[in-house]
C-alpha cells in the first residue's frame, strides 16, 4: 500500500511539472494561443505540406475537428492552405512567417524546460526517464 501511495504522489508531481510547462507555454508571447493550437502548429511545422486528412489520422480525431482548428489558424494568418496543382480537391498545409515566429518562441520554451531537466538529471537518469515515460505512455 505504501508503494502505491508513493506512485500516486510521483504521478501528482509529474502532473504539476507538466502543468507548469504548459503554463510557461501559454504565457508571454504565446499567451494568445491555446495548447491545441500550438500543438497543431508544431505538427504542421514538422510535417510541411501535410493534408487535413493526414493530420486527422495522426491526431486520431475527425477530419471536421481538424478543419475547424485549421480554419482558425488560417484566420490568424499562422497557417496557409495551398491547393494541389495535380488534384484540385487536395490542399497542403504549411506555416506562414507568423507561424514560424510562434514556432521559434514555442521551441524556446521547450529548450528552457529541457535545459532544466538536463541540469538536474545525469545522462543515465535521462535515459531511464525517457524509457519510463515511453513505457507508461502506452498504458
Amino acid at each position: 500500500m505504501q508503494r502505491e501511495l508513493e506512485l500516486v504522489e510521483s504521478m501528482d508531481k509529474l502532473t504539476r511539472f507538466t502543468r507548469k510547462f504548459q503554463k510557461q507555454l501559454l504565457s508571454g508571447d504565446l499567451k494568445d494561443y491555446t495548447l491545441r493550437q500550438l500543438y497543431y502548429i508544431e505538427l504542421i511545422n514538422k510535417n510541411r505540406g501535410i493534408s487535413i486528412s493526414d493530420l486527422s489520422r495522426i491526431l486520431g480525431v475527425k477530419k471536421s475537428t481538424v478543419s475547424v482548428a485549421i480554419n482558425q489558424l488560417i484566420e490568424l494568418e499562422i497557417v496557409k492552405k495551398t491547393q494541389s496543382d495535380t488534384d484540385k480537391r487536395f490542399y497542403y498545409l504549411d506555416i506562414t512567417t507568423k507561424g514560424e515566429d510562434i514556432i521559434k518562441k514555442h521551441m524556446q520554451v521547450h529548450k528552457n524546460t529541457i535545459k532544466k531537466i538536463l541540469d538536474i538529471l545525469n545522462p543515465e537518469e535521462v535515459d531511464y526517464f525517457i524509457k519510463i515515460i515511453d513505457k507508461i505512455s502506452t498504458v
